[in-house]
């Protein structure tokens, strides 16, 4: 290759260089170097020990951050930057204040701590450090907020739901009944409704318990016991035991009684009612009958 080019390969260089670093980074660096290293082999190493090594850019440490031409260092979790870096000095850092805190490597500020909002059903369950942040948590019969951070804020659980604490979604109460149960404390918003602990039988309407009464009072009679008579050896046919306990049979025996009554009454009015009738034809026939002009003479003869 003629030195007379080797000023405008180098200008040309350069431009290939700084256009590769701005839109294809580092691999675009080392693709363009191999492509000029083949070209242009005899100060290939020449032009990459020049021009090579700004391409790949400035290397740091870790928890370093690149700053012009030099690397600066990050504040450490529990610090923030006090001053930035420049060309002369290292970024300045310093802990966070009160209230205050930061979790990573980073040139920010520090994070203000959760606040736990005691009149909002909230408690503190760990308290803010400058490395990690307050946590809280919802006491029981509450829910967290989705609008502020996790426990931060809460709300009461809604009716028919109930919490026992935590950062968790309110519960829905027992349903007993759904399960044959009876309910022996109703649900609140801290705790759950309480079940029997056996499954109860469903309730009969009241016909068929009635049916069931009567069905039972009729097998009850069929069953009596028969009595048998010491001298002889034949049996005596049954005899009906009525209960006097029994509801059923008392309630049977008042209104037969009440209806053989209403018939005696009816067929002894009938009978006086036809009493009377036969009397008044009877009085009716003795009466002598007269007719007109008997009924005149008779009262000429008053009149006289």
């Amino acid at each position: 290759m003629n030195l007379f080019w080797l000023p405008a390969v180098c200008c040309h260089l350069f431009q290939e260089f700084a256009a590769v670093r701005i839109w294809w980074g580092r691999w675009g660096c080392i693709m363009v170097a191999v492509a000029f290293s083949l070209r242009y082999s005899s100060v290939s190493f020449l032009l990459l020990a020049v021009v090579f090594p700004p391409c790949l850019g400035l290397q740091c440490k870790e928890h370093q951050y690149p700053f012009g031409k030099k690397c600066c260092k990050y504040c450490a979790p529990g610090e923030r930057m006090r001053s930035r870096c420049t060309a002369t000095t290292d970024t300045v850092c310093a802990p966070c204040q009160n209230e205050y805190f930061s979790t990573d490597y980073s040139h920010n500020l520090c994070k203000s701590c959760t606040i736990c909002k005691t009149t909002k059903g909230s408690m503190e369950v760990k308290k803010c450090e400058k490395t990690s942040d307050r946590v809280c948590r919802c006491i029981a019969g509450y829910m967290p907020d989705d609008r502020y951070p996790l426990g931060s804020v809460c709300l009461p659980c809604p009716e028919g739901f109930y919490s026992t604490g935590g950062n968790g979604n309110c519960q829905p109460w027992t349903n007993c009944s759904s399960v044959g149960k009876t309910t022996l404390r109703a649900g609140t918003r801290t705790d759950d409704a309480v079940c029997s602990s056996h499954v109860t039988q469903p309730t009969l309407p009241q016909n068929a318990t009635s049916a069931l009464d009567l069905s039972t009072t009729s097998h009850r009679n069929n069953t009596s016991p028969t009595v048998l008579s010491p001298s002889k050896s034949s049996v005596i046919p049954s005899v009906i035991c009525s209960d006097a306990n029994s509801p059923t049979e008392t309630n049977w025996g008042s209104l037969s009684l009440i209806l053989i009554c209403l018939i005696l009454l009816m067929v002894s009015g009938m009978s006086i009612f036809l009493l009377i009738i036969q009397a008044a034809k009877k009085t009716t026939k003795k009466r002598p009958y007269m007719s007109n002009h008997q009924s005149e003479y008779l009262v000429r003869e008053k009149n006289i």
